[in-house]
């Protein structure tokens, strides 16, 4: 297992926890964190400071005690050595080239696939103290190309092949993300963003996690508990009950039978069979960029889908509602609209409006079809009646 694996091992099953345990767990890694950057300072090479300092002192007393042209020519040579050096890193920041490539663009969450990157170094000179940067958390390699330091003869290119899997649901960057260059002397360090960074699109996995809420909401459906508009038959309840449960309308519970028993007990309506159902999704603001944002959007698009894929296996119509822009619809009938909605859930979705505008306009496109509605929010993960 990599060392990035191992890192961000904590870090993929955020989405699972409570808020209480989210909230302990980024504490427990930040300390991992300082840990392991304290860690990298102290087995930082300090040998080639060392190197130059002792030089330039030697250069110092060499000029004092011989003079001559040889002496001052090394002597202005280690002393202007962190500016030449400043200079050489932007030659060969210049001069290196980054090509990384998947064999495809939309990929499956957590599925290994072949990677391929050429790192070429450009100019006539050598390079030396090259590091490569993955994003943290975002990916895994199969094989670490990022723990070691990378030097170039002039005009080499090297190829790395090894496979990558991506850990989150969405659209995003992922692969070598920046290199870092450093002098012989390892005085400064100086960074470079890949130009062409890899942006994947990765589907959502259908699961089983919401058959339980589904079979909750469309019983409650079925007996008019949960939204949709309804005709004066449908409002006629029926002889059976069933069990109080919170959310069921006051007005049906069956007030005799509690004073006599002390068990709340519900009227259940005649049952209907609805041949359209609304889902609505509703995102929160919030930047790709942080791997929080990414571990809420992973797990809400899961959860949305798997709704939806309760319905497509339940042969239930079901369309799906969200705003990217503008209203987008999808309809679910089967599992080619179901895979229809994994891609299109899987697009980047970025809330730029107010959320208060973007949910008028769901609710008026709902509204529209008149149809019981069930709603999910980004961070609640269960269903709603509108």
């Amino acid at each position: 297992m990599s060392k990035n694996r191992q890192k961000n091992e904590v870090n993929i099953e955020v989405g699972d926890l409570s808020r209480k345990e989210r909230r302990r767990l980024r504490k427990e890694q930040k300390k991992l964190r300082k840990q392991e950057k304290k860690q990298r300072k102290k087995r930082r090479p300090r040998l080639p400071q060392v190197i130059y300092v002792a030089a330039l002192i030697g250069a110092i007393i060499y000029v004092s005690n011989r003079g001559g042209a040889l002496s001052y020519a090394l002597f202005y040579t280690m002393l202007f050595y962190p500016v030449l050096a400043f200079f050489y890193l932007l030659i060969v920041r210049a001069a290196i080239r980054i090509q990384q490539d998947l064999p495809a663009r939309e990929l499956k969450k957590r599925v290994d696939e072949s990677y391929h990157l050429a790192v070429e170094n450009t100019s006539f000179l050598p390079v030396s103290g090259v590091r490569l940067f993955i994003e943290p958390g975002r990916a895994d390699f199969r094989d670490d190309i990022t723990g070691e330091e990378l030097s170039f003869l002039p005009r080499e290119k090297r190829s790395f092949d090894t496979s990558l899997h991506c850990n989150y649901t969405g659209s995003y960057e992922t692969g070598i993300a920046r290199i870092t260059f450093r002098d012989a002397f390892h005085l400064m360090r100086l960074n470079m963003k890949v130009p062409m960074p890899l942006r994947v699109q990765i589907l959502p996995v259908v699961t089983g996690i919401a058959k339980d809420d589904l079979s909750r909401a469309t019983w409650s459906l079925t007996r008019g508990s949960m939204g949709g508009r309804r005709n004066e038959k449908e409002e006629i309840l029926g002889n059976d009950m069933a069990q109080y449960t919170p959310g069921d309308p006051l007005k049906r519970i069956h007030w005799k039978n509690y004073a006599r028993s002390g068990e709340a007990m519900v009227r259940i309506p005649e049952d209907k069979d609805f041949s359209l159902i609304t889902l609505l999704l509703q995102l929160q603001p919030g930047s790709m960029e942080s791997l929080d944002v990414l571990a809420r959007r992973d797990k809400f698009l899961t959860y949305s889908v798997s709704v939806a894929g309760a319905f497509a296996e339940q042969k239930k119509p079901v369309q799906v509602l969200f705003y990217n822009a503008a209203v987008k619809r999808v309809l679910v009938e089967d599992y080619e609209g179901l895979e229809h909605l994994c891609r299109e859930l899987s697009k980047e979705l970025v809330q730029r409006d107010d959320p208060e505008k973007v949910e008028a306009l769901l609710r008026e496109e709902a509204e529209r079809w008149q149809c019981p509605t069930l709603i999910i929010k980004e961070g609640e993960e269960q269903l709603c009646p509108m």
